[in-house]
């Protein structure tokens, strides 16, 4: 017994300043020093736990993401068949599109069967994480959504676009469309939550025919009763009289009820009081899905996702202020073109985030503008390169057009999603720096300017900090 003390105060005295060890003054019985024993074990274990922790936290976990899509609910076969083909490929991630008509039917019915048996193979069987894309595009003429809850473009024509089908994009101001969807994203995330927990890597709303967080960017929205008369509230509420809004927009309104809703190009003030409006329906509903998607799920992870956080296009997307629109969300996810400057999209996209939120990008083909194998591997390589967490393939079948470009998402993969990948390129306090006002993006509509600039800033191996100073609000 004596002996046993002994060792145990050599072990202290060398472990002291590690552990904390306290030497005992008496000797100990055989319990005491089981129980001893035993909580030096614990000790290590929850040390070396905590410091496989941090190692995991410096290195990042990466996924590239093999995008299928459900415009028609697949066969199980066939759907099993571009999964693993996926999979043997080296993605480690599948991100099933699921339409909200193809789950809640018109009449309210839902059923998530289809959806259940695709996550089952891909999780249980394959053991890969999925991430949930819930479409609200719903298909035009059902009765889950009335004409009154569409949106309309400025020439009063619903929202409706033939993209795989006439798809109908809910009204950001509608009160009734909104609950009916936040209503079912509930439900929907409770049940995917309660059936695979931490194998779903993030939910995804969408609500363009184009399936991404914004306003359709085919025409412009959204010109709907609703949208017009909360604009023409909003803007009684903000000014108090009508004197003082015609005063701040150098307009001859002689009241509120006449208020026409500009074209969203328009820039002068009353473009810009409208652009701000169009914002907030927008956020208003993200965060709401967000708030209903933590109370299902705490643990989950949302995602916006979007066209462009800078294009020419921008302006119809609304997603200028995108930081703001991501304040709730976790992940903010944007599709560039392939030869766009992707250097400058992820710089500038991670010098304005909140710290929060991780950044995924989408490649978009293979039968885009200018695509190659060379735009599309640079791609791959400068997003994870500038800090992407995800990365994922959209647009792409398993035909001829994957297998030519098979080894460059390969090559994407055997550089970032290994063990030994290169260094991020960081943006640091010695960074240098560019700023942008949103004012000038709003007015230029074009990002090539900014671009220009960008790349006179960047150095070899380097990053740019883009300080946007937001000036629409």
């Amino acid at each position: 017994m004596k002996k046993l003390t002994a060792l145990l105060t050599l072990f202290c005295l060398i472990t002291t300043v590690l552990s904390g060890c306290v030497l005992p003054v008496e000797e100990t019985t055989d319990t005491e020093t089981e129980t001893t024993a035993e909580a030096v074990t614990v000790t290590e274990t929850e040390t070396e736990t905590e410091t496989e922790e941090i190692k995991q936290d410096e290195k990042m976990k990466r996924y590239f993401i093999f995008r299928i899509w459900n415009f028609r609910v697949r066969e199980i076969n066939e759907f099993k068949s571009i999964v693993d083909t996926a999979a043997n490929t080296g993605f480690n991630a599948i991100k099933v599109h699921m339409p909200w008509h193809l789950i809640q039917d018109e009449n309210g019915n839902i059923d998530y069967s289809a959806f259940d048996e695709m996550l089952d193979y891909v999780i249980n069987v394959k053991g890969l994480p999925v991430a949930v894309s819930i479409d609200f595009a719903r298909r035009y003429g059902d009765k889950m959504l009335s004409d009154d809850e569409i949106q309309r473009d400025n020439k009063g024509n619903l929202c409706v676009g033939d993209v795989n089908y006439k798809r109908a994009a809910l009204s950001f101001a509608s009160d009734t469309a909104t609950e009916k969807a936040v209503t079912f994203y509930k439900d929907a995330v409770s049940h995917f939550d309660g059936k695979y927990g931490k194998n779903i890597l993030f939910y995804l709303p969408a609500f363009t025919q184009y399936c991404e967080t914004e306003y359709w960017c085919a025409g412009q929205y959204d010109y709907s009763d609703a949208a017009v008369s909360k604009f023409r509230s909003e803007l009684s509420e903000k000014y108090g009289s009508i004197d003082k809004l015609n005063e701040a927009t150098k307009k001859k309104y002689a009241s509120f009820d006449e208020v026409e809703a500009p074209s969203c190009s328009s820039s002068d003030a009353l473009g810009t009081l409208w652009y701000n409006f169009r914002h907030e329906m927008l956020k208003n509903f993200i965060d709401r899905l967000a708030a209903a998607q933590k109370e299902a799920a705490p643990e989950s992870k949302i995602t916006i996702q979007l066209g462009s956080v800078f294009d020419e296009a921008t302006y119809l997307r609304c997603t200028y202020r995108f930081a703001d629109l991501c304040e709730n969300a976790d992940i903010v996810w944007f599709d560039d073109a392939p030869l766009y400057d992707h250097n400058f999209s992820m710089d500038y996209v991670r010098s304005s985030l909140p710290e929060h939120v991780l950044i995924a990008q989408e490649i978009d083909g293979p039968r885009q503008y200018n695509a190659s194998e060379e735009a599309y591997l640079n791609q791959g390589l400068i997003s994870y390169q500038r800090g992407a967490a995800f990365l994922s393939v959209a647009n792409w079948e398993i035909d001829d057009y994957y297998f030519r470009y098979e080894d460059v998402f390969k090559k994407i993969i055997e550089t970032w999603l290994c063990d030994d990948s290169p260094e991020v390129i960081e943006i640091k306090d010695d960074t240098p720096t560019q700023k942008i006002k949103l004012s000038e993006m709003f007015k230029k509509k074009s990002p090539s300017s900014f671009i220009t600039k960008y790349n006179k800033a960047l150095t070899d191996g380097g990053a740019v900090k883009i300080t946007v100073i937001d000036d629409l609000k």
